[in-house]
Order: structure tokens, then C-alpha cells, then sequence
């Protein structure tokens, strides 16, 4: 007997159908699909965002650079986004999510690339880029992942 799958309802023909109603599953929306990786990664970026949010210059500071060198809005900002990021992924682990995500990941990594041009933030800066490619890889990974399982 086959176990049940929730569906998150979507927009189809212009209203909102379930697809469940339809009798059919669109697995590419169905929750609980999170694979082990793609948990412990969004874990983590709950972590980090976390600390972002409550403790950024003690981060910055350990990441090479100086709070008065960078406004620490910016890393409190950072880590809302991040906390949001997880919470979404976490929620609907689809692989359109987390393409969203590496996207959002991999343009963070690019401006991070472009603050290296200032020498006074240069270290703080390729340290942030790693991260977030790192972040972008993990988002990709997870979402070929998701996708796969979705077509079994």
C-alpha cells in the first residue's frame, strides 16, 4: 500500500486547485521530500543566520574584519534573508525552491567577488564569497536532488 503525500494546492487554469482533487500527486510539491543533506544544510543556515542576526560583530570580527569597517545592518539583514531562506526550504523542499535559493545564493556570491576591490575589505569579502558558494552549491545539489526524487 502506498503511503499518502500531502500536496501544497496550485495555481492551475487560472484558480487555485489542489492536486490531490485533480487525483493525482504533483511530486514536484510534495511535502516531506527534504533529503538528509538538504536538512542538515538548511539547519545550518538557520545557524548562521542566527548568529548573522543576534551576534554579527563578533562574526564579522571572526571572519578577519573590523564592525566599524562594515555597518552591522547589513549582516543582520544577511541573516533575516538567510533565516527566511531556511525556513522556506525547509518547509516546501522543492526543486524550484532551491534553485530560487542557489540563485539567491550565487548573486550574493558575485557581489561578495566585487567587494574584494576594496583592500580594506578584501579578506572579510572572499571569506563571505566562499560561503555563499558554498550555499549556492548546496542549494543546486539539493534541488537536482529533490527533482529526482520527485520522479520516482
Amino acid at each position: 500500500m502506498a503511503a499518502k503525500r500531502a500536496s501544497i494546492p496550485t495555481v492551475g487554469m487560472g484558480r487555485l486547485t489542489s492536486t490531490m482533487a485533480m487525483g493525482k500527486l504533483n511530486p514536484t510539491v510534495s511535502v516531506g521530500e527534504l533529503t538528509p543533506m538538504a536538512a542538515v544544510g538548511e539547519l545550518t543556515r538557520l545557524v548562521w543566520g542566527g548568529l548573522l542576526l543576534a551576534a554579527p560583530g563578533r562574526v564579522l570580527r571572526a571572519m578577519g574584519g573590523h564592525p566599524s569597517s562594515t555597518p552591522l545592518v547589513i549582516l543582520r539583514v544577511l541573516g533575516v534573508r538567510h533565516l527566511v531562506q531556511a525556513a522556506v526550504l525547509l518547509r516546501w523542499p522543492t526543486p524550484e525552491a532551491f534553485r530560487l535559493g542557489a540563485v539567491a545564493d550565487g548573486v550574493h556570491a558575485l557581489t561578495a567577488v566585487a567587494l574584494t576591490a576594496d583592500r580594506r575589505r578584501r579578506r572579510v569579502a572572499v571569506t563571505d564569497a566562499a560561503i555563499a558558494i558554498g550555499w549556492t552549491v548546496h542549494d543546486g545539489i539539493a534541488a537536482s536532488r529533490a527533482g529526482a526524487r520527485s520522479r520516482r
